[in-house]
């Protein structure tokens, strides 16, 4: 699921696509801010105003992608937004379609700021990553970060499992989206900010640091007797989940 940030208004060229089931996590925002977790900003230039370069300065000096909204069609206003350093520009009206499209290969860029990395860029990643619970990352973000916990396992006396839920609701696929959804929310509040998690469709995984089996078969049987508890209460989704523990004969994770 991409987690996108709208710097908006209450305008509402946004909202086909935050009806999508388990797609796009929406934060719609007065004030230009971004979490740990935001893998692109949407900016509507008709509320940014002359805002708009500073805008897109500070979020590529975070290396996120962003891409300007916009009901100017002209030429001259396409230039100009690029030119501010904007990685794409979205001419409304614009098909939902279309705009799925774009927001994904939007996440898929790899932004350079143009004077490059700082400590300061990481101070502010680091500040925008607030909360408590799991860090919640991309699908392919954790691909990546598995590769690198199980070469870390390597070098530390330490241990960490995976662990893939599978979640399916008789209702139907809607039905079902919303409960990957409020799953994710309890997976988020009942592991520590050292542990990870993503959704890839019906399956929400997670790699639990410094956990050995017995500690994972305590956290699956909190996360799903929470979920039973407050979301599944007339049992109409069905809860499944595999462990493995992480280490060098498990180096590729199984995403089915």
């Amino acid at each position: 699921m991409k987690d996108i940030t709208i710097y908006s208004s209450n305008e509402d060229w946004f909202m086909p696509i935050a009806s999508a089931p388990g797609e796009f996590q929406i934060h719609l925002t007065a004030q230009l801010s971004v979490t740990g977790g935001t893998d692109c900003v949407l900016i509507s230039q008709q509320y940014a105003g002359n805002q708009i370069s500073s805008a897109i300065a500070q979020l590529k000096e975070l290396h996120i992608p962003c891409a300007v909204v916009t009901y100017d069609n002209t030429v001259e206003n396409q230039s100009y937004l690029l030119g501010c350093g904007a990685d794409d520009v979205f001419i409304l009206p614009m098909c939902v379609e279309l705009m799925r499209r774009r927001i994904h290969a939007l996440t898929d860029l790899q932004v350079q700021s143009a004077g490059g990395l700082s400590f300061a860029a990481f101070d502010r990643i680091t500040e925008s990553n607030s909360g408590t619970g799991a860090f919640v990352v991309a699908e392919h973000d954790f691909i990546s970060i598995y590769r690198f916990v199980a070469r870390l396992l390597e070098r530390l006396d330490q241990r960490a499992q995976l662990i893939f839920f599978r979640i399916t609701n008789e209702d139907g696929p809607f039905a079902e989206a919303d409960s990957v959804l409020h799953f994710l929310k309890i997976v988020q509040a009942s592991l520590r900010r050292g542990d990870i998690c993503c959704v890839a469709g019906s399956q929400i995984m997670m790699i639990l640091m410094g956990s050995d089996a017995a500690g994972g078969h305590l956290v699956i049987n909190r996360i799903t007797g929470a979920f039973n508890a407050h979301y599944n209460m007339d049992e109409s989704c069905e809860v499944s989940c595999q462990m493995r523990e992480i280490n060098k004969d498990s180096s590729k994770p199984v995403i089915g």
